[in-house]
């Protein structure tokens, strides 16, 4: 059994909500429980848009249930009808994804027996307010969600295993099989790196200290990303095109994976440039490699004019080279650009006395 910080905090939540209520109102303080349970999300931001939501969607359920008792009564079928105008009314405002609270307080007001029926919409309506507005309380200043670790260990796990494929892929050391396997795996840890990359945008406070460095932060985990991609498509290209890659002649093959080679040697530094490990002003061979690249590039257009016959490429035959040609210069460019956003950032941060690692 796991018992991570988002269960700690619902249950924390729950408690304030209802000990709340129970003070303001007596006898009452269940939905305001309900309101916290549900409004406890993975990020701050979910919680600050889901409170507007629901704060809404429930001031619009409390008050059309009172109204609906109020003018016509409240018997069974007439409580299924109102149910189905609020779900209606709800949708047609966009606040589809909180219709369930606002259901329950709707059919929590229109079956109590009150004399006073709108003094009790009233006390329903402000219990979930509590519930809502203490769960995001709780959410934003107790331990606040920290996605910053698992976004960089997973696309740095990832993208080291990315790296060893490729290395084995290009002197054959791989089966086709296991390799759709390991694609399959690689495909899931990118879906992975975007949820986190996402719930890492929506973590992040407009009011907290040094929300500039975290702005910028964002944006290398971008292209960070982005280089994760990258490595993954020339992996994916590799495979896909393994008998373009083993027809290149023997030197044509060394110096790709020379080049390629540089490049992964390039990407593993960067991370640990951006981890502290390696100083801001290093890794500088992508610029002072220019002539190798052209170079490759000729080589890679002296093969296809020499290979590809024009019915090669109508039948999509000679297309293999163009799309690993393609890949790796791809993938040179998002390194490129990421080394230069890490170097600016590391000489920033470190001139501040501030590491992305701190968080981790």
């Amino acid at each position: 059994m796991k018992l991570g910080a988002r269960s700690f905090k619902t249950g924390l939540a729950v408690a304030l909500s209802l000990l709340l209520a129970q003070f303001l109102f007596p006898e009452s303080g269940v939905i305001a429980g309900i309101s916290a349970v549900s409004s406890t999300q993975p990020s701050v931001a979910r919680s600050y848009t889901f409170m507007k939501e629901r704060l809404l969607a429930n001031t619009i359920g409390g008050v059309l249930a009172a109204l609906i008792a109020w003018s016509v009564g409240s018997n069974l079928l007439i409580i299924g009808l109102s149910v189905v105008i609020l779900i209606s009314l709800l949708n047609y405002l966009n606040l589809g994804k909180v219709i369930s609270l606002s259901v329950v307080t709707m059919i929590v007001i229109m079956v109590s027996t009150s004399d006073n029926l709108f003094y009790t919409a009233a006390i329903r309506v402000a219990e979930t307010f509590i519930g809502v507005v203490v769960a995001f309380l709780v959410n934003s200043f107790i331990h606040p969600p920290n996605y910053d670790d698992r976004l960089f260990h997973t696309v740095d796990y990832a993208t080291s295993e990315f790296l060893v494929w490729l290395r084995a892929g290009l002197r054959k050391n791989t089966e086709f099989s296991i390799m759709n396997k390991d694609l399959k795996w690689a495909r899931q840890q990118l879906g992975l790196m975007d949820k986190y990359f996402q719930l890492m945008q929506e973590s992040h406070m407009p009011f907290r200290k040094k929300r500039m460095l975290e702005l910028k932060q964002l944006v290398i985990y971008r292209r960070m990303l982005a280089c994760s991609r990258s490595a993954y498509h020339v992996l994916k290209v590799l495979h896909d095109h393994e008998n373009v890659f083993f027809s290149f002649s023997p030197d044509m093959r060394i110096m790709i994976r020379e080049r390629l080679e540089t490049l992964m040697s390039g990407h593993e530094q960067i991370m640990l440039k951006f981890s502290g490990r390696v100083p801001a002003e290093q890794v500088n061979f992508f610029e002072a490699n220019k002539e190798e690249r052209q170079l490759l590039v000729k080589r890679f257009f002296d093969h296809t004019r020499k290979e590809g016959e024009l019915s090669d490429f109508t039948n999509q035959k000679g297309y293999g080279p163009i799309h690993l040609m393609s890949a790796i210069l791809s993938y040179e460019d998002d390194l490129i650009h990421f080394n230069k956003l890490v170097t600016n950032y590391r000489s920033n941060v470190t001139h501040h006395g501030f590491s992305p690692m701190d968080n981790f």
